[in-house]
């Protein structure tokens, strides 16, 4: 089981590694509400190796604590895996994206 590695560098949210039903289940909500201190985070996903539909579920979870503190969320340099789950879910254009 792989985990995620998460780590937030000037504004700028680093996950790399897989985001899956195992990774996502061990990150837990005090290491993430701290993440939103920041007025606006970018979240890279650049070194994510493997998402599937759990992981996609959490970044939109993601999105809404970000804006339940009132911190918004950009997703940037998304792997071209997660582009195609994202559009074979049905949900392309629903992230907030930054150009690449």
């Amino acid at each position: 089981m792989t985990k995620a590695n998460i780590a937030l560098n000037h504004g700028t949210l680093t996950i790399s590694g897989e985001l899956s039903r195992h990774s996502v289940a061990q990150i837990k909500k005090n290491e993430y509400v701290g993440w939103f201190a920041h007025g606006a985070v970018n979240v890279d996903l650049s070194k994510v190796s493997k998402a599937d539909t759990a992981g996609l579920a959490w970044l939109f979870y993601l999105l809404e604590q970000a804006s339940l503190h009132s911190c918004q969320l950009n997703f940037s340099n998304i792997p071209e895996k997660l582009t195609k789950l994202i559009a074979l879910s049905g949900v392309d254009g629903l992230l907030p994206t930054t150009c690449d």
